[in-house]
């Protein structure tokens, strides 16, 4: 029986714990225990793991470690009331006039935003808001809003909101100034707002190549992030101190020639106020095109321009300090299931901690799915041969001793 609990003792190292289907492995050093570590993903991460993040294992002396993963998208909360319109008027001098009574809105007694419709097109309107208990004395919330809308051809962007600080007044004055005709406002809505910011980790930071289209009057600018695969979700402009106020559309590529619409917004930037960032759903392209619709006015001078996506964090608790091994780059990996991010969020707050994490590699175990599919003895021919030489052994020892029994009978 030797050599078959020799044979079988080979087989059940062989049968150990597999992570040969995953491409990557990086070393992560754990300081200390008892703390929740966070590991924040980076470009490097990214550019190499699956867009679901599903093919992410921390092992730790040949067991698996639970994780989450954490996304900080922040959260936006709005709610919005169609408020009753007293009274919608040409103000000789300034621009058309409505004010809004609030009382129906006793379900949300805030506000801190003004929504109107208009059927105007190719403006760009300052606005004042105004607020007031009891419709006779009046404060200004606001002095220097904005509404725009530029329509060109099939290409129509407006921003027809505008943001003030909260009230609780009953009544809601706003003055658009330079228009003439009461009907250029069909309808208004008061809303309240309250935005929770996400966080946001810098993908890459790039310097455009930029062109300029005089037949349709617009600025071209194209970036190349150097690398597929890289999540992407807002672009952040970085501009000089001059005033504007344009149209904007962005455009993703897999190879800088067909374009696929991405987002369209309003950039500006006008005295204290600013909108600088266009965002939209998440995308893994290479290149993106922006494209900044400049009218008659001289093209906005970009000086930078970030590519942002949300920020993650990967938090796990192992059961004492040392060496962790993280393995990533598995196409065919299923999403792991566990009940860790049910276990956190029913216990108390713990400290957190950030471990190293060193530099990756190429698994020296890894094997493509080709060679995964070849038969176990050509996959491993010197295991193979250990065991038939165990098995050997084995063999003689149990051959030797039934020789000696036999002499000796």
């Amino acid at each position: 029986m030797t050599g078959i609990r020799a044979l079988n003792l080979v087989l059940l190292l062989a049968a150990g714990s597999d992570h040969s289907a995953w491409r990557f492995v990086a070393p992560v050093r754990v300081l200390e225990s008892g703390r929740l570590c966070v590991i924040p993903f980076d470009r490097t991460l990214y550019s190499r793991m699956r867009p679901d993040l599903g093919d992410l294992r921390l092992v730790k002396d040949d067991e698996e470690i639970p994780y989450v993963i954490e996304t900080m998208a922040g959260s936006v909360e709005e709610r919005e009331c169609h408020p009753a319109a007293l009274n919608k008027a040409v103000i000789p001098g300034s621009g058309v006039q409505i004010t809004l009574d609030l009382a129906k809105c006793k379900d949300e007694p805030k506000h801190s935003r003004l929504r109107i419709a208009t059927a105007e097109t190719n403006f760009r309107q300052r606005v004042r808001i105004e607020t007031s208990d009891d419709n006779r004395f009046w404060a200004v919330a606001r002095e220097d809003g904005y509404i725009f809308d530029f329509t060109q051809g099939d290409k129509k962007v407006s921003a027809l909101t505008v943001d003030y600080p909260i009230s609780t007044g009953r009544y809601v004055r706003a003055t658009i100034f330079g228009w003439t005709s009461a009907d250029a406002i069909a309808d208004a809505w008061s809303a309240y707002r309250v935005e929770q910011v996400a966080e946001r980790y810098i993908v890459a930071g790039i310097t455009p190549e930029r062109t300029e289209d005089t037949g349709t009057r617009t600025s071209i600018l194209t970036l190349d992030l150097s690398q597929p695969g890289l999540p992407n979700d807002r672009v952040r402009l970085d501009v000089d101190r001059s005033d504007f106020h344009r149209a904007a559309e962005l455009e993703s590529s897999d190879d800088a020639k067909t374009w696929r619409l991405a987002a369209q917004a309003t950039v500006f930037q006008v005295g204290n106020e600013q909108s600088l960032a266009l965002s939209y759903p998440e995308r893994r392209n290479r290149y993106l095109r922006l494209r900044i619709f400049n009218g008659d006015n001289r093209p906005v001078p970009v000086v930078r321009v970030y590519v942002e996506t949300l920020k993650r964090v990967m938090k796990f608790l192992p059961t004492s300090a040392g060496d962790v091994e993280l393995y990533y780059g598995n196409p065919d990996a299923q999403p792991p299931v566990y009940d860790f991010a049910a276990i956190l969020s029913r216990q108390a707050p713990l400290p957190e901690t950030t471990p190293l994490v060193g530099e990756w590699k190429l698994n020296p175990s890894y094997r493509s799915p080709t060679e995964a599919l070849k038969p176990w003895s050509e996959r491993h021919p010197s295991l193979l041969y250990v065991v038939l030489g165990v098995a050997v052994v084995g063999m003689g020892l149990v051959t030797v001793r039934f020789l000696l029994k036999v002499r000796g009978g």
